[in-house]
């Protein structure tokens, strides 16, 4: 994949992350969904090291 499809998809990502996290209600928020929040930040942290 080259470099400007890579960081292109990294921001489609990253943008819908934020939508998510947005949209979660605070008082529901649990420690498994901050995990996969981070998880998936991991994940496109990666990618754009690549």
């Amino acid at each position: 994949m080259s470099d400007e499809k890579n960081i292109e998809s990294v921001r489609s990502r990253l943008a819908n992350l934020l939508e998510q996290i947005e949209s979660v209600d605070p008082e529901k928020l649990t420690v498994d969904d901050i995990d996969r929040y981070i998880s998936l930040l991991n994940e496109m942290e990666e990618k754009l090291s690549q």
